[in-house]
């Protein structure tokens, strides 16, 4: 139920230098995925390998099963284009999904959009 002019689900993406930046806020469930796979799917086709496709669901407040599988299919797709999906979130609602199945790791979680755009130091 909606109250105070809430928006269940939205979603947008965008260039952040040669990264697409993908924004999701509200609730990842079985009535919102659909938008979110349309999103995500548009973010890979945009995206330049090897540059990474970045989801930022910081303002997510549910992460539902869907929602995870959505982000392994479109991390799947990266990865087989030569690029990656990585993951910014801060809150419990989808960092406690994603460490009980062990997918800190997989997906790349980081706590900001700038760690996750910004390249790893190469060491010599």
């Amino acid at each position: 139920m909606l109250t105070d002019g809430q928006v269940p689900f939205r979603a947008s993406f965008e260039s952040a230098g040669p990264a697409v930046l993908v924004h999701v806020a509200g609730e990842i469930d079985y009535s919102t995925a659909p938008d979110l796979a349309e999103c995500l799917s548009e973010a890979v086709r945009s995206v330049t390998p090897p540059a990474p496709v970045v989801a930022d669901l910081t303002a997510v407040r549910f992460l539902g099963a869907q929602g995870i599988g959505l982000l392994l299919d479109h991390q799947d797709l990266c990865l087989r284009r030569g690029s990656a999906l990585v993951v910014v979130a801060t809150a419990a609602a989808v960092l406690r999904p994603l460490q009980a199945l062990e997918l800190m790791s997989v997906l790349g979680v980081r706590p900001s959009v700038r760690e996750a755009v910004t390249p790893p130091e190469v060491t010599a």
